[in-house]
């Protein structure tokens, strides 16, 4: 049996009064586990459950998650998480704990040097066009992410239905026209499955060129961080690391996965075809 939550006071801070409102969500939605909400929008049980205990201000993908799983408006949680985040700023409590880009801290003394550096205007305005650009970094990181678990989905569904179709062919006893409708179908959801891939790779690429860029704006706002060298360091590394591997596109993977089994239905009709001669 799960433990109790540990209540909260909405009038103790603006961090308890927006936990609060969290949990009065998930109570309209019918109180679901957060077990089943992780599953549901792939944000880990702690992440959604740390949201709504008023301890810190949970990033804005978890409370995304959160409010989306309960059916709450994206809209309107944002502009409250965002004014949430400005009350915060503007009470000294500072910025969201954890990760601002590639690994680097916001207690990083580098960062601290380079962008809350106190008693000057320039310094803070840094800061918060970091801030934004780092939004918009994550933004297009995430849209990215769903892209390829899309990719993911439409590829298991092809796998499925067409594996399906094959066992259907092979211990079935149709008559010859609905088997040969079958293996064309086959065919036709290979080649469906190939383009839908590919289209999600475009928009793949699209989110993380625009990713890329931003962190680009990012490292010449921030040049002591000398974020662009470690990246092409790393890239460097893993290639060496993986002398063939890192070659190979895996978006060509994807779509061969597709081919084959437009290729696998093209089989089975000429087999067919050449039995009915």
């Amino acid at each position: 049996m799960p433990r109790p939550e540990r209540p909260l006071d909405p009038s103790n801070g603006p961090l308890q009064k927006f936990a609060n409102e969290l949990r009065q969500l998930r109570r309209q939605a019918g109180n679901p586990k957060y077990l089943t909400m992780s599953r549901q929008s792939g944000r880990s049980r702690t992440a959604l459950s740390e949201a709504a205990g008023g301890d810190h201000l949970p990033t804005w993908e978890t409370v995304e998650a959160f409010v989306k799983t309960c059916g709450g408006d994206i809209g309107e949680w944002r502009v409250r998480w965002e004014a949430l985040q400005q009350q915060m700023r503007q009470s000294g409590l500072g910025l969201t704990k954890g990760p601002v880009v590639l690994g680097v801290s916001a207690e990083n003394p580098a960062v601290a040097e380079a962008v809350v550096s106190e008693g000057s205007g320039q310094t803070v305005d840094v800061r918060d066009r970091a801030e934004v650009l780092l939004r918009m970094w994550q933004e297009q990181r995430a849209q990215a992410r769903q892209c390829e678990n899309h990719r993911a989905i439409m590829t298991m569904i092809v796998a499925l239905v067409a594996s399906v179709a094959l066992t259907y062919l092979a211990v079935g006893h149709a008559a010859p026209e609905i088997t040969i409708g079958v293996a064309v179908a086959i065919v036709i959801l290979g080649l469906f499955g190939a383009l839908g891939v590919s289209k999600y790779y475009e928009r793949f690429k699209m989110h993380m060129d625009a990713a890329q860029m931003l962190r680009g704006r990012l490292n010449r706002m921030l040049p002591d961080l000398q974020l662009e060298n470690d990246w092409a360091m790393n890239r460097a590394q893993h290639a060496s690391n993986y002398t063939f591997l890192h070659r190979v596109p895996l978006h060509y993977l994807w779509v061969a996965i597709h081919v084959g089994v437009s290729v696998t239905g093209l089989f089975v009709i000429g087999f067919l075809v050449i039995r009915s001669v």
